[in-house]
């Protein structure tokens, strides 16, 4: 992410990252975070107007979380774990 990147951040604070385990739907909803739309470039190659999470969140496949949503926003679970 370059430095003209904004951070986003969960309600809680934490900075959002690809392969975040996530809540949707007012937390009742799993997913994981594929995709952080932040600069410029990235909101015109996705064809969006704000920032937000693209997420994997089953039954629905991809879905468009924008960073503005506050009345339900994503529930940060965890970090991916890596297998190192």
């Amino acid at each position: 992410m370059s430095q003209n990147d904004q951070l986003l951040r969960y309600a809680t604070g934490e900075v959002a990252e690809i392969g975040d385990a996530v809540l949707i739907e007012h937390a009742r909803t799993p997913g994981a975070v594929c995709y952080i739309i932040s600069s410029d470039q990235e909101l015109k190659e996705w064809r969006l107007e704000e920032p937000g999470l693209m997420i994997s969140a089953k039954p629905f496949g991809l879905v468009f979380w924008p960073q503005s949503e506050i009345v339900d926003p994503v529930v940060f679970v965890c970090r991916k774990v890596s297998s190192q």
